[in-house]
C-alpha cells in the first residue's frame, strides 16, 4: 500500500468499524475500507478469558427486536454463537462472520501515525505501509487496546486488567484490584471464585446504586455475580471510598497508598481496572471539545472542526447520553451512514431506513432518551 485511495475509511475493525460497514454497505456506499491494527475483532480477541459481554444476546430477531449484542440487520449473537454471555473470542467469531458474509473489505495489520486534512476537502492517513487518501474518515478504534496507566502516581508497576490473557494464570493467592465499576468486580468476581483472597479497592462509586442508565451504575448482570460471591464466599474484601493515590514496588511485593492513609500490601502487582484512554490521539487536533472533555460533535456524530469525519463507536456522548454499550452506539451507524450516502448522492430507500429504526439502528431523536422507567 504505497499510496491507496478510498471513498470511506473506516479507522477500527470491531464492533462499531464491522457495524458501520455493514450500514453503508446496506445503502450502497462503495469503495469502503477498514482498517485496523491487528485484525477483525482484535480486541474482543484480547479479552481475559474468562471475561463476557455483560448484555445479554438473545435471538428476538423474527420479532422485530434485534439481539442486543448484535452490529447489523438480520443477525443475532445468540444464534450464531449459542451463548447468552460470550467471551471476547466469541464474539470476535461472530463479527469476523459478519464480515466474511456481507464481503466487507478490510486490511490489517496496519498501523496509522498521523492523519490531516486535505485542502481540497478529504483526509491524508500515514502508516507505515504508505499513504491512504480518502474522502470520508469514520474513526472507529473503540477502547479496549488502549488501556488507562497513568490514574496515579506508581500504577506502572501494577498489571492492567486488558493485559490479562486469563484470571487463572496469575500468580499468587492475594490479590488487590484497584477500581470498582465493570472491570474491576469482573477481576474480582473471577479471582474469588477461584479461590484467591481478593481486595477490591473502590475510590467512592456506591455499588448497591441501580441507575436508569447501565452506564452509570453496575450492570445487573454484574451486580448479580458479585452478590453471589458476596453470599457464597468470604474471600473478597470491598474497601469503599478508598481511592488509591499512589503504588509502590518495594523488596516485600508492592504497597498500594489511599487518600485516607490506608496501607494495602501485595505480594504480585496489583490489579488495575481503571478503564481506558480510547485510541483517538491520531486525530484529537482533529476535534473540537466540549466542557467536560469528550468530542464535541454535530446532529451526525461528524467533528465540528474536520467536515468528513466522524466518530463511531463507545465515545459517541450526545449532552448527557453515553453511548459505550453496542446495543446504543449501533443506533447511530444509520445516522453516519444516511449522511455520507447524501453526500455522495446516493439514495437511500425509505424503507430502508424505517426498517434500520424499527431494528433499533436508527436513533435520530434524543429527546426519547433518558426517560425513566416506572418500576
Amino acid at each position: 500500500m504505497n499510496h491507496h485511495e478510498s471513498k470511506v475509511v473506516i479507522v477500527g475493525a470491531g464492533a462499531a468499524g464491522v457495524g458501520i460497514a455493514a450500514a453503508l454497505a446496506d445503502f450502497k456506499v462503495r469503495n469502503v475500507l477498514m482498517l485496523d491494527r491487528h485484525g477483525v475483532g482484535a480486541s474482543f480477541d484480547q479479552w481475559p478469558a474468562e471475561m463476557r459481554l455483560i448484555t445479554p444476546s438473545f435471538n428476538t430477531t423474527p420479532f422485530g427486536i434485534l439481539d442486543l449484542n448484535a452490529i447489523s440487520l438480520n443477525t443475532s449473537v445468540a444464534n450464531y454463537l449459542g451463548v447468552e454471555h460470550p467471551t471476547g473470542k466469541e464474539y470476535a467469531r461472530y463479527l469476523r462472520a459478519v464480515v466474511q458474509s456481507m464481503k466487507l473489505k478490510f486490511h490489517a495489520p496496519c498501523e496509522i501515525t498521523s492523519v490531516w486534512e486535505n485542502e481540497d476537502g478529504g483526509f491524508f492517513l500515514e502508516t507505515i505501509d504508505g499513504i491512504l487518501e480518502t474522502d470520508f474518515l469514520i474513526w472507529a478504534a473503540g477502547e479496549f487496546q488502549y488501556p488507562r496507566r497513568d490514574a496515579f502516581p506508581g500504577a506502572e508497576h501494577c498489571q492492567h486488567n486488558a493485559t490479562i490473557a486469563s484470571y487463572r494464570e496469575i500468580e499468587g493467592k492475594e490479590h488487590i484490584v484497584i477500581g470498582a465499576f465493570e472491570s474491576g468486580v469482573d477481576a474480582a468476581v473471577h479471582l474469588a471464585r477461584l479461590g484467591r483472597k481478593v481486595t477490591l479497592l473502590n475510590s467512592g462509586v456506591d455499588l448497591a446504586v441501580s441507575d436508569q442508565d447501565p452506564s452509570r451504575s453496575l450492570s445487573p448482570f454484574t451486580r448479580e455475580r458479585l452478590a453471589d460471591v458476596q453470599r457464597t464466599r468470604t474471600n473478597l474484601k470491598i474497601h469503599h471510598r478508598s481511592k488509591v493515590i499512589a503504588v509502590e514496588q518495594t523488596r516485600q511485593g508492592y504497597l498500594v497508598r489511599t487518600q485516607r492513609l490506608e496501607e494495602f500490601r501485595s505480594l504480585t502487582p496489583p490489579i488495575l481496572a481503571t478503564g481506558f484512554c480510547g485510541g483517538t490521539a491520531a486525530v484529537d487536533q482533529l476535534f473540537d471539545y466540549r466542557e467536560d472533555g469528550q468530542f464535541l460533535l454535530t446532529k451526525d456524530d461528524e467533528s465540528t472542526l474536520a467536515p468528513g469525519l466522524f466518530l463511531a463507536g463507545p465515545l459517541v456522548r450526545h449532552d448527557h447520553h453515553i453511548f459505550c454499550y453496542i446495543y446504543k452506539f449501533r443506533q447511530r451507524f444509520a445516522v453516519i451512514a444516511k449522511t455520507i450516502a447524501d453526500r455522495m448522492g446516493i439514495p437511500v430507500p425509505d424503507d430502508l431506513l424505517e426498517y434500520y429504526e424499527k431494528n433499533q439502528m436508527r436513533l435520530i431523536d434524543l429527546s426519547c432518551c433518558g426517560q425513566e422507567c416506572t418500576c
